[in-house]
């Protein structure tokens, strides 16, 4: 099992100036993709971070999300992403609860945040790169530490390196995933399918990913990216499917779509899909899969055949 933790540099050496990790003002390759990692690395292990620890990231979607992922896993900590949304009480009680020793976040929480130490994004890189190696982690530690309340009662959802690569090889699999491959990102990143599916995947498979804050730009980055895939909430689908006919966007390079975070209904996911000629796979659970180590096999699931004829 190759670790997540060493992800950017097999990438960064493997092909330095291709494309890795971009959002609506920043476009890193990957030899930038990796140093941002190590830089980050280097503040988490300045705050005290080693292996074992809980990093809980509360971000909104960008690329400095996703480094923080990585540095995360670099140093061996386990990754607790938060709903940026969330009140300071809610967010307060997530972080306790998980044993968070450092929180990352957009700006600095005017109240005590129930932390040891609060790195905001903008001071995330500042450091000199890490010069450690990167951790090594087994694989039943944990990668992902999530808290939900799909059942009305708050609880603890884990997923540890093992299934994280299990569920990220599924993906791979079934969507034949490439280094040619483009995920365009608008599904909030505190979600377990946003970050594999959406992110993690394709940078494992050789491609990229790009994070976009807005739906409403979203088919400018299709065509001027050429994204083979998209990620999106289904508010981003009945907003696309909602606009004037007179657009008609070249969406010609997207192999498929994904619609996760929320249910959605049938009716939306056929409109969009008539509209644009897209092949739109409904990815929402509502639960983390926590033992995705036994999953079926890719050749036993498939995702459905859709005709890419705009109805």
């Amino acid at each position: 099992m190759n670790p997540f933790s060493t992800l950017p540099d097999r990438r960064a050496a493997a092909a330095p100036d291709a494309a890795a990790v971009a959002d609506d003002s920043t476009d890193l390759n990957n030899a930038g993709f990796l140093d941002a990692v190590r830089r980050a690395a280097a503040t988490l292990r300045a705050a005290g971070v080693s292996s074992g620890d809980v990093v809980a990231i509360m971000l909104p979607n960008t690329a400095a999300y996703v480094v923080s992922l990585f540095a995360t896993w670099r140093v061996g900590a386990t990754v607790s992403p938060i709903d940026p949304s969330l009140t300071s009480a809610e967010a307060d009680y997530q972080l306790t609860d998980t044993g968070a020793k450092v929180l990352i976040t957009a700006q600095r929480p005017t109240s005590d945040a129930a932390v040891h130490v609060v790195i905001p994004a903008d001071d995330l890189t500042a450091a000199d790169p890490d010069v450690a190696e990167p951790a090594r982690p087994r694989n039943d530690t944990l990668a992902l530490l999530f808290r939900t309340h799909g059942t009305g009662r708050s609880h603890s959802v884990t997923v540890d390196h093992a299934n994280l690569n299990a569920m990220c090889s599924v993906a791979i699999e079934a969507f034949e995933l490439t280094a040619a491959d483009h995920s365009l990102l608008h599904l909030p990143l505190f979600h377990v399918n946003s970050i594999v599916v959406g992110t993690v995947s394709p940078l494992l498979a050789g491609g990229r990913a790009t994070v976009a804050s807005s739906p409403k730009t979203f088919f400018d980055r299709i065509e001027r990216s050429r994204a083979t895939c998209i990620c999106a909430v289904p508010a981003t689908y009945a907003l696309l499917t909602d606009l004037p006919a007179h657009i008609r966007p070249n969406t010609s390079s997207v192999r498929f779509a994904i619609c996760g975070a929320a249910p959605a209904n049938a009716e939306l996911l056929t409109k969009f899909q008539r509209r644009y000629g897209i092949p739109i796979i409904d990815g929402y659970v509502s639960e983390v899969p926590v033992r995705a180590r036994r999953a079926p096999s890719p050749a036993r699931w498939t995702p459905p055949e859709y005709s890419r004829q705009a109805g």
